[in-house]
């Protein structure tokens, strides 16, 4: 892949005043020092903190940082969606505002698309070397528990669909997402049901991934509200037609 690649991060941000200026901060670090080129762009979904202002002060050192406002909240499928769909990069991916996982897997994980792949999803359920995943017990179970509703009914063969840290080859971005409906935390299981039936080519890569405090999720009722989600993606698509 030429050093040259323009990589687009997308950063879907909802009260993040807190959380966002440690992430920011080391993100713009990793960038400036890179050999690609980057742009940045943080979608705030409604935001009544002062996460723009958070955006504001780090776009003086780095101009290539974007600050997409929203104006009411949507959810986070919706920002995210949004961020992708006004990216310049070859490679454009999202990762979460509170930066569970580093900004060197981006970089580790371009080898797969030189090797083929659309679309390379981190993993917080595969083993390597080189990914330390530091979880809580109670969500590794919660977790267990979700993918196998998912793997049963919905997604095949990933061992992992949630992980805030997926990359897509440029080509595929609107065929794909210009589809997807879901507008909250169970976005990530439509965009990868549709990928599968689209025969998008997905590599699941193990990542490093650590739990930040002050999580948006509520594991009770959004976890309810994803499995909810999994039985409306069936039925939405139940008749849909896809390539061979």
């Amino acid at each position: 892949m030429p050093l040259n690649q323009l990589i687009s991060v997308i950063i879907p941000a909802k009260d993040e005043e807190q959380r966002l200026p440690v992430f920011l901060s080391n993100l713009i670090n990793y960038c400036l020092k890179s050999q690609y080129t980057y742009e940045v762009i943080v979608v705030d979904d409604g935001s009544t903190d002062k996460t723009a202002e958070v955006v504001g002060t780090f776009q003086k050192s780095f101009p290539e940082l974007i600050l997409h406002s929203l104006g009411r909240n949507h959810g986070k499928g919706y920002a995210v969606k949004e961020g992708l769909l006004m990216a310049h990069g070859n490679i454009a991916l999202f990762m979460d505002a509170d930066g569970s996982t580093p900004a060197d897997e981006i970089e580790k994980n371009l080898k797969y698309f030189e090797q083929g792949y659309d679309i390379v999803i981190g993993s917080r359920a595969l083993q390597s070397d080189t990914a330390e995943v530091k979880k809580k017990l109670y969500r590794k179970c919660m977790g267990d528990i979700f993918n196998f509703f998912v793997s049963t009914f919905l997604v095949k063969d990933i061992k992992d669909t949630q992980c805030g840290f997926k990359m897509f080859r440029r080509e595929i971005i609107r065929p794909l997402w210009e589809n997807i409906r879901l507008e909250g935390f169970g976005f990530d299981l439509e965009v990868l049901f549709l990928a599968q039936r689209m025969n998008y080519k997905i590599k699941e890569s193990a990542v490093s991934w650590t739990h930040v405090g002050n999580s948006k999720v509520n594991l009770i009722k959004d976890s309810s509200r994803m499995l909810i989600n999994i039985f409306q993606i069936r039925s939405w698509y139940r008749n849909a037609k896809f390539p061979d």
